[in-house]
């Protein structure tokens, strides 16, 4: 994760970076509030030699200079940007046009007033992108620009730096009487970015911007501040863009766009500047006939054929081309998998997958099909149990059919026919593509007992070209089986690129001391790799073989020259810390030398086609020296023959010195890098925003925000972008998973895996097929659990069965081994022995190898192991109770001698002794936030799910209950196991899914539902004052004992909670003094039972400068624990008085067996078997 953001979590004090950067002589940007402005569904695009960029003032304080230091691609500094020594620098330097003449350009300007001196107002009309005004800190700041006569003009465009919050603009003949462009003195909310400001044809002389409000930049208010401010006469354009939009349709049949009917007028061109469905209408205005119905949006450009430099674009403009079918309701219905299929048209009846059934590939095409047929083949062994054979041939009924059909090409190298009727047919004009069609079958098949596919035909392709996932797998270590499984995992979802990040710095040392770690064997550097883990080249090679036979690019990422602690530890003579020295030739030799060995020679460990750079968030004073060294990576690895990728940070990092757009560039966090200066600039891009695609665990982002994203995300949309749909250089998305504190939180790959699961699903279903107004968010999340895991990578360990309870093994000892769930998962024992249990009998483990191995190897997070347990004394050190390779649960803990848990190289511990020789009763539970302990029932409680952000969770290890190398010796009965957590003290949270009201809050998506809904990646958030508040109703009166606030970054200093039964009267129960303090995270406030309906949070003082704002409050009553516990204690002693009434004991020890789980039910039939007993 990048730094910046890091603070950010850590803090929520971003003002910190002002202090930070402006320690670094960098000018702080601005986070815009929104950067497009859609009034007129108008769309800016930029001749790619007039970039939109800034430059941080001088480490002298003075002002930036066009002849500032500049450096040629030999590094060699150049005195004269403009001069002849530098034509591209000279070119970079050219002013910003706008589909024509700006009218204000080089015009004369005036302010009310400037931040300093040298932000003066001619900055503003200067053309160039690194020069800006900036208006001095106060609400009713002023700009005007004389246009030197009356003209005409209907569009302002601000290219801002730090923009309004809300502003006016006006026009005047005299610039003493002026007038509002908007109706009824319209006040303007600000988008921030490249705003365009679209009214009416006006003819005056001055065009004035006046502020209204100014916005907080992360925290602080400063002035107003723009690149450029810029006037324009395009309303024959637009009006060109609204009559062709208006007119434009498709009729049946018809095979290229017709401009000539959408009426466009002699002396201009209109063309296709972008499309969101390139198969089904192209660039060139070709249509190609969907199989049904389908909407495209096109990005429509007009120019004048005279001047073709005044040109203006359309923002997104939909159009229904017609389809070769109607699907009817008669017709099979569009199986469901994900991401879904872009056209369908249905047939009736199934064809269905047998033990017969073969997996054909066509003769021709053998040498590029075999794999994926063999593939196909072992995945489907996996999820049916059927092996099928893979013949070269012709198919017949029930065979899986895979060619490679050339004229296929419009549909892309992703895309395929998909074909079912007798048997199944996958044709494509690549391996790829027929290879992705397995996965929908295999999909659909999993969804199916009986392995049906409905008949139907469907045509399939990627909205997008790049759909990928990135796993810093640097501040967290992630085995290279897990990266092979994650391959599948992502070809099954059908992502298609993998970015490994390889090196960075860490804030809490490893295990062995290190604060960095580079993941890659080098032999150039010897050592340089980290102890703590590491890929030879060989397994990281083979990996990305791995990921072509699935159809996934392996993207290795090596970051320089920020976040290299790991190569200035490696050589002190490189750097200064986590900075790389880039002023050295040596420095950058090195760099160049450690991508060469892995790009040179004949056996090349990086054998994909894309290598990422890095060069994000670097904090030294010559930004010109680090553009050159960017240009310099850039260029470097395109002399390989790759094609290099980079974070995004132009902004941040304004400049002249050139750099090569012959990169694709992730655009992570806009006030570093903005897309639309990216695409300006001629770059492909990435959406990475960190707000919405970014997983920091246990710091911000635990999750991704599914709902969010599916109802409301696409690539081209960043937090303060939308770029239109179809745009051309908008090239995909990746989301990230950032370790920063992952190491030291204890996050392990299992908890990885719950996290990025959902996230891959959600992004892929809107990278590939975008956004369906015809499946709700309900209807996909549906879709989400039964799809799952893909084929032979099971990482979520989950098992289903086939009783309400969700029973999954239960083992009483009555019958020895055997599973009496009815589940048939029947134990093996190997040295245990049946002895004398709890109730009747029980199973002795001897130590060292004793143990019962069952057929579940393990079960994911949400599960619950109950037992009663007698150890011997005089236990060893790390006794096992149950073990797995994903981890073990342990009678004692190293030398703490507690009951405790290990996964990977963590170790938690409960602070809990087992007692020896004496029957205990342990129940434990876990899920993706914890493992919380229970002993017999509430005698003593913990619950390390509480401890976050440390990360005590578990995969409940049942492969073996004892262990094959160092078992527990004791006995144990009545060992339970569900795959559901089961909350013992308290049945439901009172305030999950009730109504919610609240103060103002920060955005509508953080509206105070979010807070009850029970998910912890969706939050309320209130503005930012420090008197918000939040209430919940319950529905009725309930007894309550406890409540739980789960914060996110902006919490409470001071705070209260109220209680009320009519919303009216409130009761402070905020303990002595009446008012609450917080450090955040977690708070747990518990109190007398009390009774109420209504429970409020009153916000009195904020921590940090924006608002209030908790992930989930949850509310809990006490429950009916004692009652249950006195009538089990009643039954434990009477049982052995039942005598000559087997019938009665029976019911007893179905009650005592079922220990603790009643407590959770109604108790009435325990109440009458006890009366029973008694009278007897």
């Amino acid at each position: 994760m990048k730094r910046s953001i890091y603070l950010k979590a850590i803090s929520m004090l971003l003002s910190l970076m002002v202090v930070l950067t402006s320690a670094l002589t960098v000018v702080q940007p601005a986070k815009a509030l929104a950067q497009s402005n859609e009034q007129n569904g108008v769309k800016v695009e930029y001749k790619t030699d007039g970039p939109v960029i800034s430059v941080p003032d001088k480490a002298d304080g003075t002002p930036p200079s066009v002849t500032d230091v500049v450096y040629d691609k030999d590094g060699n500094i150049i005195p004269d940007p403009n001069g002849d020594a530098n034509e591209e620098a000279a070119r970079l330097l050219a002013a910003a046009t706008f589909s024509g003449t700006n009218l204000a350009l080089h015009k004369p300007a005036f302010s009310s007033g400037n931040e300093v001196d040298y932000l003066g107002p001619e900055l503003a009309v200067d053309g160039k992108g690194n020069t800006r005004w900036s208006s001095a800190k106060e609400d009713e700041q002023w700009f005007y620009v004389d246009l030197g006569e009356k003209k005409s003009f209907d569009r302002v465009v601000i290219r801002w730096q730090t923009p309004a919050d809300t502003y006016k603009i006006f026009v005047s003949d005299d610039a003493k009487t002026w007038t509002n462009v908007k109706e009824n003195d319209g006040i303007i909310p600000c988008k921030g970015g490249v705003e365009i400001v679209d009214f009416p044809v006006r003819e005056a002389r001055y065009v004035k911007f006046q502020g209204v409000k100014r916005a907080p930049v992360e925290g602080t208010l400063y002035g107003y501040s723009f690149y450029e401010f810029e006037v324009y006469q395009l309303s024959d354009l637009q009006s060109i863009i609204d009559k062709v939009t208006a007119a434009l349709t498709v009729r049946a049949g018809q095979t290229k766009l017709d401009w000539i009917a959408a009426g466009v007028p002699e002396g201009y061109n209109v063309s296709v500047f972008g499309s969101d469905r390139l198969p089904v209408l192209d660039r060139d205005g070709n249509i190609h006939t969907p199989l049904v119905d389908a909407k495209v949006n096109l990005i429509i450009q007009v120019e004048e054929q005279n001047n073709p430099d005044r040109k203006l674009l359309s923002g997104s403009v939909p159009v229904i081309v017609p389809g070769l079918h109607k699907q009817t309701p008669d017709r099979n219905v569009e199986p469901e998998v994900i991401p879904s299929l872009r056209e369908w048209y249905g047939d009736s009846g199934n064809y269905t997958l047998t033990a017969s059934s073969r997996i054909v590939v066509n003769p021709k095409d053998e040498s590029q099909l075999r794999k994926a047929a063999e593939i196909t083949r072992d995945d489907l062994l996996d999820l049916t149990g059927y092996t099928l054979e893979v013949a070269v041939g012709q198919p017949q009924a029930g065979d899986i059919y895979l060619a490679i059909d050339p004229s296929l090409s419009l549909l892309g190298n992703e895309g395929n026919v998909f074909k079912v009727a007798e048997y199944v047919s996958i044709t494509s004009s690549s391996a790829t593509g027929a290879f992705y069609g397995t996965r929908t079958a295999l999909q659909i098949m999993k969804q199916h007992e009986d392995h049906t596919i409905p008949r139907g035909e469907a045509r399939d392709y990627p909205k997008y070209e790049k759909r990928g996932l990135m796993i810093d797998v640097a501040r967290k270590f992630f085995t290279i089986d897990f990266l092979q499984d994650y391959v599948k995992l992502l070809s099954w979802y059908k992502m298609n690129m993998f970015q490994i990040h390889l090196n960075d710095d860490v804030g809490e040392p490893f295990a062995d001391g290190t604060r960095a770690a580079y993941r890659l064997e080098s032999a150039t550097y010897p050592g340089l790799a980290s102890g703590s883990g590491y890929y030879t080249k060989q397994e990281f090679k083979d990996l990305q073989l791995i990921g072509m036979d699935y159809g996934i690019n392996i993207v290795p990422e090596i970051d320089t020259p920020g976040h290299s602690r790991a190569f200035t530890t490696y050589n002190s003579a490189l750097g200064d810390d986590s900075h790389l020295d880039i002023s050295k030739p040596e420095t950058v030799e090195f760099i160049k030398n450690l991508f060469n060995e892995y790009l040179d020679g004949s056996d090349p460990t990086f054998v994909g086609p894309e290598v990422h750079i890095g060069t994000d968030e670097y904090w030294g004073s010559d930004i010109e020296r680090f553009r050159w060294y960017m240009d310099t990576l850039v260029k470097h690895i395109n002399s390989k023959g790759k094609h290099p990728h980079m974070w995004g940070g132009l902004t941040q990092y304004n400049g002249t010195t050139p750099i090569s757009n012959e990169a694709t560039m992730g655009i992570w966090y806009e006030p570093y890098g903005a897309p639309q200066q990216a695409v300006d600039l001629g770059y492909d891009v990435i959406n990475s925003q960190n707000v919405y695609m970014y997983i920091v665990p246990t710091l911000y982002g635990n999750y991704l925000n599914s709902q969010f994203l599916y109802d409301e995300w696409e690539p081209n949309k960043w937090e303060n972008t939308t770029l239109p749909l179809g745009h051309p250089r908008v090239k995909g998305g990746m989301f990230s998973m950032w370790n920063d504190v992952s190491e030291a939180n204890g996050l392990s790959m299992d908890d990885a895996h719950i996290r990025l699961l959902p996230g891959i699903q959600v992004v892929a279903e809107k990278m590939w097929t975008g956004t369906r107004d015809d499946k709700s968010f309900a209807q996909f999340n549906n879709r989400t659990k039964v799809i799952g895991d893909a084929p032979n990578a099971d990482r979520s360990h989950k098992i289903t069965v086939g009783n309400p309870d969700n029973l999954v093994m239960e083992y009483l000892f009555e019958q020895e081994f055997k599973d009496s769930s009815g589940n048939g998962f029947d134990g093996k024992a190997v040295n245990v022995d049946i002895a004398e249990g709890k109730y009747e009998q029980g199973a002795r483990f001897n130590g060292g190898k004793s143990y019962i191995e069952t057929p579940v190897d393990a079960i994911g997070f949400g599960w619950t192991a109950s037992m009663w347990i007698k150890p011997d004394k005089d236990n060893p050190e790390d006794a096992v109770l149950m073990e797995s390779p994903v981890g073990a649960l342990k009678l004692k803990q190293g030398k703490t001698g507690k009951l405790g848990f290990s996964k990977e190289h963590y170790n938690s511990t409960f602070n809990y002794v087992v007692p020896e020789d004496k029957w205990t009763h342990i129940l434990l539970k876990g899920d993706d936030k914890g493992v919380s302990l229970f002993v017999n029932i509430d005698e003593y409680v913990e619950r390390l799910e509480m401890q976050y952000p440390k990360m005590h969770t578990l995969v409940l290890p049942t492969l073996r209950i004892g262990s094959e190398t160092n078992a527990f010796k004791g006995t144990l009965d009545n060992v339970v196991i569900y795959n559901k957590a089961i909350e013992l003290l308290s049945t439901e949270n009172l305030a999950l899914n009730k109504a919610t009201e609240s103060s103002e809050p920060e955005f509508p998506y953080y509206s105070s539902d979010k807070a009850v809904d029970g998910n912890e990646s969706t939050r309320w958030s209130s503005k930012y004052v420090d008197d918000a508040w939040f209430l919940v109703d319950m529905g009725e009166d309930k007894d309550i004992n406890k409540i739980v606030i789960k914060w996110q970054g902006a919490y409470a200093e001071k705070y209260q909670i109220l209680v009320s039964n009519d919303k009216a009267n409130w009761r402070n129960i905020s303990g002595e003094g009446g008012v609450l303090d917080s450090k955040g995270t977690l708070d747990i406030l518990e109190f007398d039972t009390t009774q109420a309906r209504y429970v409020k949070f009153q916000g009195v003082k904020r921590a940090t400068v924006f608002g209030n704002s908790f992930f989930e409050f949850e509310v809990y009553s006490p429950g009916q624990i004692p009652e249950y516990k006195r009538l089990i204690e009643m039954m434990d002693n009477l049982l052995p008085k039942v005598n000559g009434n087997e019938k009665l004991r029976q019911l007893m020890l179905q009650v005592l067996n079922r220990y603790p789980y009643d407590a959770n039910r109604p108790i009435d039939p325990i109440k009458t078997l006890a009366s029973q007993l008694q009278q007897k």
